[in-house]
């Protein structure tokens, strides 16, 4: 029953979760049409070049600043971006570019590049007729990269995103060669640019090669958002972690396979933003009755905290429930959940994480503590640990566990000092119950085991925290894990 259950929700996922613009797009149409962009008072004539980061991470922190936001930016710590993407010029179908929406906008690329941010120009087309007519001629290619050459170097920027949706099965192998194009024209005319990709949280229809586009280019941004959208049938969560169906956790595992496990490569994307729907009941999963609403971090924290924070534990994120003539329910990422996604980048030791969008914090400080805390100084103290461990290494260390949380079986990666050694691994629960044990051979290191989530029995685990912990001789290395059904 509970298969036929779970089954079911899977296909009621797939269902309302495919073939709908992305909330880039959507909110890219919206500002269109409503945002009036003032006139431009930066009478700052001279753009900087980039200095060097005086604080440094070993991560990425990529954030996209969308026009509409506007002096948003005078409020951001760039201590903790490491890359800024201004969204967007519009691209047309030929390779020349519509509505730059004030870019280069001065003041902003000098603040960034006086902390020693990368500013990046981000090129948007969202129509699949379009996509089709500028990647299938090779003419229409060299126009948009010559275009986007000469609008970086006017900003004296640092490289471009290029944000291709609705994308055209038929355009996969033209995508890798208009990437390799640009990357190497970048690269060439740009010494230290880069050049990176928005890419989607499941490919529906096997449109992109993401393992030529991660080796290419120097990085995918990965929009793990709108699992749940506007246009939704059903409410739940709009960037799940885990549970039932796609989620960030399936996401991350189908990159990793596609790309052959180019971390280096793999950025999350990690939304800033919620959606508010009128739903059927005040559960989780009710039906909508209206299309519903996308709402900044800083209104739908607020209504969060103004009608009860709720956790939805399966998904791990919060969400909130009312009745006002009727149900309404929001769903939404807060600094709890976006700290377990950003742990979550950082045990599957991904390139970094990225932001969709800032500025729609409002200035609250919760979300920029919790950057600092993973990304900040807090992180430079643990790399000097890190290198402290290499320089003067445990006889044994758990390098990853992944994916962490689980909803099925886990990959342990750790490493020994002594190789063909023996090696005991055992899984407890929260009482320090053994679960499940076993010995094996270390050969190659880092050495990987596989745990199926069954304890010793052959039954399958319930959800909750356990522990792993690799013993080898008199030396042992324990980390927590989490199962989540």
């Amino acid at each position: 029953m509970y298969k036929k259950l779970l089954f079911l929700f899977f296909m009621i996922t797939t269902t309302f979760s495919q073939h709908h613009p992305s909330i880039h797009q959507q909110q890219l149409e919206y500002y269109n049409a409503t945002y009036v962009q003032p006139e431009t008072t930066d009478n700052t004539q001279f753009i900087n070049p980039i200095l060097s980061r005086t604080q440094t991470s070993s991560k990425e922190v990529f954030g996209y600043h969308p026009y509409w936001m506007g002096t948003a930016w005078t409020n951001y710590d760039f201590d903790l971006i490491s890359t800024l993407a201004y969204f967007s010029v519009e691209i047309t179908e030929i390779g020349g570019l519509g509505n730059l929406h004030g870019w280069p906008v001065v003041s902003l690329i000098n603040e960034a590049h006086s902390h020693g941010t990368k500013v990046v120009l981000c090129a948007t087309l969202f129509n699949s007729d379009d996509l089709i007519t500028l990647l299938s001629n090779p003419l229409y290619r060299q126009n948009l990269i010559d275009n986007l050459l000469e609008q970086v170097q006017l900003g004296n920027a640092d490289g471009v995103n290029i944000d291709f949706e609705s994308f055209p099965v038929s355009q996969k192998e033209n995508m890798v060669n208009f990437t390799t194009e640009l990357t190497n024209a970048f690269h060439a005319t740009i010494p230290g640019s880069q050049v990176t990709l928005a890419t989607p949280a499941v490919d529906w229809s096997n449109a992109w090669d993401y393992n030529a586009l991660a080796s290419i280019s120097d990085g995918l941004f990965i929009m793990g958002y709108a699992y749940h959208w506007s246009g939704s049938e059903t409410t739940g969560p709009n960037s799940p972690l885990s549970g039932p169906g796609y989620t960030l956790t399936w996401t991350i595992s189908d990159y990793l396979e596609k790309t052959n496990y180019q971390l280096d490569k793999l950025i999350l994307g990690c939304p800033y933003f919620g959606f508010e729907w009128a739903s059927s009941a005040n559960t989780p999963g009710s039906n909508t009755l209206e299309v519903g609403n996308a709402k900044f971090y800083s209104e739908i924290e607020g209504l969060a905290l103004s009608y009860g924070k709720l956790w939805h534990q399966s998904s791990q994120t919060p969400w909130y429930t009312y009745n006002n003539t009727g149900w309404n329910q929001g769903w939404y990422d807060d600094s709890l959940s976006l700290s377990l996604k950003y742990d979550f980048a950082l045990y599957t030791n991904l390139k970094g994480i990225g932001i969709w969008a800032l500025g729609y914090d409002a200035g609250r400080e919760e979300l920029w503590n919790l950057l600092h805390e993973k990304f900040g100084e807090a992180e430079l103290e643990l790399e000097e640990k890190n290198i402290y461990n290499i320089i003067n290494p445990s006889p044994i260390m758990i390098h990853n566990i992944y994916p962490n949380p689980t909803n099925s079986s886990i990959i342990i990666s750790f490493s020994t000092m002594k190789k063909n050694s023996l090696s005991k691994i055992s899984i407890y629960d929260l009482f320090g119950n053994l679960i499940s044990n076993t010995s094996t051979y270390t050969t190659n290191m880092p050495f990987k085991y596989v745990w199926n989530g069954l304890n010793y029995e052959g039954e399958i685990v319930p959800s909750g925290t356990y522990f792993v912990s690799i013993l080898q001789g008199n030396h042992r290395d324990t980390r927590k894990l989490t199962i989540v059904k």
